[in-house]
């Protein structure tokens, strides 16, 4: 049977990731639970593939600089 794949990504300006953190804090509680329901597809055979993640990074890209090292979930 397929399964739904879902994948995020969003910016929020001028906020670091304690104020996101803060501004909402249902969200990483979410993700954190998202997490614990989700599976690797095909887990255990060669074609195994890594699809329970969630990341964040501080991104430069708007003055220039480089982006920090993602920060894993």
């Amino acid at each position: 049977m397929a399964g739904t794949r879902l994948e995020v990504d969003f910016y929020f300006d001028e906020m670091t990731p304690q104020q996101v953190n803060t501004a909402y804090p249902q969200l990483l509680t979410l993700i954190k639970a998202a997490k614990t329901k989700a599976s690797k597809i095909n887990e255990g055979l060669a074609n195994e593939e890594m699809t329970v993640k969630a990341r964040y990074h501080v991104c430069g890209h708007k003055d220039g600089i480089p982006c920090s090292d993602w920060v894993d979930i």
